[in-house]
C-alpha cells in the first residue's frame, strides 16, 4: 500500500518572513537615529536653543480697602521695583553684578553688625570681602587659627566620644545640629544658665533657640546628660569626620590666603577686627543684603527676585544707563500698597489696616499649597492679613520667549490679571479721623502736666455699635504711618524709636485690668446669683474685712448707706465685697469653687474669651492663677484677670444692648474688585450682625445696671463730664492698680442712654498717680468723641427723643 504524505506547513515560512520584516524596519529606525544623532545633531541643537519659552506670573493687584461712604483707603500705586533673574545659558558674576548695583542704589539704612556678623553674613552667601592684612596681621591670625586647628580632635577618636562630647565637637567646628534637648532638659538648662549670671537678661525658650542655649552652656563649661539615638548619632559623628578630614593642618596655613584663614577664624566663631574703614563696612553690608535678594534659596531661578522695592527715578535711570553691566537686573513698574493719610498728613487706621510683606521662609510651603508663588505678599497684619484670601488677586501669566543668547525675542499674555476683592469698612473715614486726632491733642495735652506720671506713654479709644457690632472707631495713640512699610529706608530710620514700642495692636493683644468698669457684671452676678436684691441697702464704713484681711473702700471714710445702683454710681468697693463673702458662702463645696462662677459669666460676656473680631491673632486676655479667698472680692472690684479693650467693648455692648453678645467687626461688605476706581463692584457678600449668645442674666437685672451707670453721669455720680451734651450717657469710670507706680485710667459707657447706639471704651495705661480721678485722664477724650460723632451723624444719638428724669438711687 503506497505511504500518504502529510502536506508541510507554511508557518515557519511566514513567521521567517514576519521575523524579517521587523528586523528591517528596526534597522531603518536605528539608521535614521543614528543620522539623526551624527549628521543633523548638532542643527536640531542649535534650533533646540534658538528659542525656549518661560512662564513668568504677573503680580495682579490686591483688592482695595474703602470706607463705609466709598472713600479709599487703601488702594495700589506703581512703583519701580529692581528685578533680577539669571536666563538659561547665562554665566553671571552675580557677586560683581552686587558689588555695582551697590554703588548705584542708595543704601536702606538698616542695622550695621559686628565684624564677626559681618564675615559670617559674607561666608554664608559665599562671597568675599577686600580685607588685606600687613605681614604681622596675617601671621597674628594664622598663629590664632593654628591654635584652634590644634584643638580638633582627631578623626579616629570621634567613634569614641560620648554623645556630649561628640555633639560638643560638633559645636566648636562651627556644624549647625538638630536639637538634642526635649522640654524638660531644656527648661532645666534655662534654669541653670540663668543661675550662673545673675543680674543680666533673662533668657527665655521664646529669645534664645535651642543651639544658642547649647552654645551658652558649652561655653559656661557645663556638663549636659545629652542622650542621641543610634541614628543620630551615627549621621553626626560622620559629618563630624567629614569637617575634620576638610580642615588644614597648623602647617598648611601657610599656603592660604587672608579670606581663607577669615573663613577658619568664622568656623571658630573668632572676633577678629577687619581691617575695613567704616565707610567701607556699609557699603559691604549694603552689597551682601542685595546679593542676598539676588541668591534668595526659595524660588526657581528663573523667577525674578526682588532685589529693591520702590526706587527713585534717578536710580532706575542709572541701572537703565549701566545695563550692560548689569547682567540679569531689570527695572519692572509693580503695585505696592499706598495708605490713605488724615488730611494733615499724620498717620491713619494704623492699628487695623495692617500691611503686606513677602512671605517668610519658614512659611512658603504652606502658601504654596494654596496656590502662591514664591514672589508673592501676603498680608501680616491687621485686616491685610484676616482677609488675605480676598484681597489677593489671582496672578496673570506671561509668556516668554527668549533666543540662546537669553534674549527677549516675544512676549505673550497667556493670561491677564484679575484684582483682588475690595472691603468695604463700616467706620466713616472721617469720625476715624477725628478720633484719631481728638486721641491726640488730649494725650499731649494731658502729658504736659506735672502731676502726670513719666510712665505715661499711650492710650487708646475704641467705639462701637452696640447693635451691630460694627466698629466705628479704633486709634491709638502714639501711632505710625502705615506707608513706611513700603519704603525701607524712612522704615529702618523710624523702626527702633516709632514702630516697634507702637506696632503691637492693643485693642486684642494687651490685656489690662478692668478695675471699677468690671463692677457692673458684679452687681448683675450678685443680682442673678441671689444674693442680693437691688433695693437692699449695705452700709458702708470705709471698708471690711475678707477673711483675715480688711479691705478698704476708695473713700476712707465710706459711702453710707448703698445699694446696687448707688454702689455703681459712687463706684463702692465696700458693696463689692460684701457680695464676694456671701458668694463664698454659698459655696455648696466649698469658696474655692465659686471663682467657677465668675468665669461663667465673663465668658458670657466676653471677657477672658476671644470676641471673635475679624483681626488676626486676637488674644483672649490673662487668667490669674491664685485662687485665695481674698481673690473673691478682688474679682468684684476689677483687680484680678486682665481684659483687652476689645473684650471691654464686647462686654459694654452686652450691657448696652439689652444682653447680646454680638461679634464685633471692621467689614462691612465684600465686593468684586475692579480696575475702574469710580466704578464700585458687585456685592459678594454683607457681613450681617452676628450674635454669639444671649447672655444667662435676667434682663430686669441688666436694666438695674443700666440705670446704675446712667446715675454715675448724674450729679453725684464718678463721671461727670457729659454734662450738656444733647443726649444722654451712661458710662462707669476706674483706676487700676499695676506693677507701675503709676494706676491706669479707664471709662466706658453708651449713648444715648435710651436706645444706645455707640459703645466707647477709653484707657490711659499709667496715666494717674494716687487721688488723681480716672475722669481727668479720660472723660475728656470720651466727651469729645461723643461730641464729634453727633456731629457727623446729626439725629442719631438724639433722635428726637426727650431726656427723661434720671432714675433714682433711693
Amino acid at each position: 500500500m503506497e505511504e500518504v504524505k502529510e502536506p508541510k506547513s507554511d508557518i515557519p515560512i511566514r513567521l521567517n518572513i514576519l521575523f524579517v520584516i521587523v528586523f528591517l524596519f528596526f534597522a531603518a529606525i536605528i539608521l535614521r537615529l543614528a543620522f539623526v544623532q551624527l549628521v543633523e545633531g548638532e542643527q536640531y541643537k542649535h534650533e533646540l536653543e534658538k528659542f525656549s519659552i518661560r512662564e513668568l506670573p504677573i503680580s495682579a493687584p490686591r483688592g482695595r480697602i474703602l470706607d463705609k461712604n466709598g472713600e479709599v483707603l487703601v488702594s495700589n500705586k506703581p512703583v519701580y521695583t529692581v528685578q533680577y533673574v539669571e536666563e538659561q545659558g547665562q554665566d553671571i558674576d552675580e557677586e560683581k553684578v552686587a558689588d555695582r548695583l551697590a554703588k548705584i542704589l542708595i543704601p536702606d539704612g538698616g542695622k550695621i553688625g559686628t565684624d564677626k556678623e559681618l564675615l559670617k553674613k559674607t561666608i554664608e552667601l559665599r562671597s568675599t570681602l577686600p580685607v588685606a592684612f600687613n605681614a604681622q596681621e596675617t601671621n597674628d591670625l594664622k598663629t590664632k587659627v593654628a591654635a584652634k586647628l590644634k584643638a580638633v580632635p582627631k578623626v579616629e577618636t570621634v567613634d569614641q566620644m560620648s554623645d556630649f562630647e561628640l555633639v560638643k565637637t560638633a559645636v566648636y567646628l562651627g556644624m549647625r545640629i538638630r536639637s538634642p534637648f526635649d522640654d524638660k532638659e531644656r527648661v532645666d538648662l534655662i534654669k541653670k544658665l540663668n543661675a550662673a549670671k545673675p543680674g543680666t537678661p533673662a533668657i527665655t525658650e521664646a529669645n534664645t533657640t535651642d543651639f544658642e542655649l547649647l552654645k551658652m552652656a558649652i561655653n559656661a563649661n557645663m556638663t549636659l546628660t545629652l542622650k542621641l539615638d543610634k541614628e543620630d548619632r551615627n549621621d553626626l559623628a560622620k559629618k563630624v569626620k567629614d569637617q575634620i578630614g576638610v580642615l588644614p593642618t597648623p602647617e598648611g596655613l601657610a599656603e592660604k590666603s587672608d579670606m581663607d584663614l577669615l573663613r577658619y577664624a568664622s568656623l571658630f566663631d573668632m572676633d577678629i577686627k577687619l581691617p575695613l574703614t567704616e565707610q567701607q563696612r556699609q557699603f559691604q553690608w549694603h552689597k551682601l543684603s542685595l546679593l542676598q535678594e539676588m541668591r534668595s534659596p526659595q524660588m526657581a531661578s528663573y523667577i525674578p527676585r526682588r532685589v529693591k522695592v520702590n526706587i527713585t527715578e534717578q536710580e532706575m535711570f542709572q541701572i537703565e544707563e549701566r545695563r550692560t553691566e548689569l547682567p540679569g537686573i531689570s527695572v519692572e513698574l509693580e503695585p505696592v500698597r499706598q495708605i490713605f493719610e488724615d488730611p494733615d498728613g499724620s498717620a491713619f487706621g494704623t492699628h487695623f489696616l495692617g500691611y503686606i510683606n513677602a512671605i517668610r521662609p519658614e512659611s512658603l510651603k504652606e502658601y504654596q499649597a494654596q496656590g502662591y508663588n514664591a514672589i508673592d505678599r501676603v498680608g501680616v497684619t491687621g485686616l491685610e492679613s484676616s482677609y488675605e484670601r480676598y484681597l489677593r488677586g489671582k496672578n496673570g501669566i506671561m509668556e516668554v520667549h527668549v533666543n540662546k543668547n537669553s534674549e527677549t525675542v516675544e512676549k505673550k499674555m497667556r493670561q491677564a490679571p484679575e484684582p483682588g476683592n475690595d472691603l468695604v469698612l463700616s467706620m466713616d473715614w472721617r469720625y476715624q479721623s477725628k478720633v484719631e486726632a481728638i486721641l491726640k491733642e488730649e494725650f499731649e495735652s494731658f502729658k504736659k502736666r506735672p502731676t502726670t506720671p513719666k510712665e505715661f506713654k499711650d492710650a487708646h479709644v475704641l467705639v462701637m455699635n452696640p447693635n451691630t457690632g460694627e466698629i466705628l472707631a479704633m486709634a491709638s495713640y502714639p501711632d505710625y504711618n502705615l506707608n513706611l512699610y513700603y519704603d525701607r529706608k524712612k522704615f529702618n530710620e523710624n523702626y527702633a524709636s516709632l514702630i516697634l514700642p507702637n506696632e503691637s495692636n492693643r485693642f486684642i493683644y494687651t490685656p489690662y485690668p478692668p478695675a471699677s468698669t468690671y463692677k457692673p457684671l458684679s452687681v448683675m452676678i450678685a443680682l442673678q446669683e441671689g444674693l442680693t436684691t437691688p433695693n437692699e441697702v449695705i452700709y458702708d464704713r470705709g471698708g471690711l474685712n475678707v477673711g483675715n484681711t480688711y479691705k478698704r473702700n476708695w473713700k476712707a471714710s465710706g459711702h453710707g448707706p448703698v445699694n446696687a445702683r448707688r454702689a455703681l454710681q459712687v463706684s463702692n468697693n465696700t458693696y463689692m465685697y460684701e457680695m464676694a463673702i456671701r458668694l463664698a458662702r454659698k459655696g455648696k463645696e466649698g469658696w474655692e469653687k465659686q471663682f467657677s462662677v465668675y468665669d461663667y459669666y465673663n465668658a458670657q460676656f466676653g471677657l477672658g474669651v476671644k470676641t471673635g473680631v475679624d483681626l488676626p491673632n486676637e488674644h483672649t486676655g490673662w487668667e490669674n492663677q491664685n485662687l485665695y479667698y481674698g481673690n473673691l472680692a478682688d474679682v468684684m472690684i476689677g483687680q484680678y484677670d486682665l481684659f483687652t479693650p476689645m473684650q471691654l467693648g464686647q462686654y459694654v455692648s452686652t450691657i448696652a444692648n439689652g444682653g447680646y453678645r454680638v461679634r464685633p467687626h471692621l467689614v462691612k461688605e465684600i465686593r468684586k474688585g475692579t480696575t475702574d476706581p469710580k466704578k464700585p463692584g458687585q456685592t459678594l457678600s454683607v457681613i450681617e450682625p452676628q450674635v454669639l449668645n444671649r447672655v444667662d442674666i435676667d434682663p430686669k437685672h441688666i436694666q438695674v445696671v443700666r440705670e446704675g451707670m446712667r446715675l454715675v453721669t448724674q450729679p453725684g455720680g464718678t463721671v461727670q463730664r457729659f454734662n450738656g451734651l444733647p443726649f444722654t450717657v451712661a458710662a462707669k469710670s476706674g483706676t487700676a492698680q499695676t506693677s507701675q507706680p503709676a494706676e491706669n485710667a479707664l471709662v466706658v459707657g453708651f449713648a444715648p442712654y435710651e436706645n444706645p447706639q455707640l459703645v466707647f471704651v477709653v484707657i490711659a495705661p499709667n496715666s494717674l498717680r494716687d487721688g488723681t480721678s480716672s475722669s481727668d485722664a479720660t472723660g475728656p477724650i470720651s466727651r469729645r468723641l461723643l461730641e464729634a460723632y453727633n456731629e457727623l451723624n446729626p439725629g442719631v444719638l438724639t433722635g428726637g427723643v426727650p431726656k427723661p428724669n434720671p432714675p433714682s438711687a433711693k
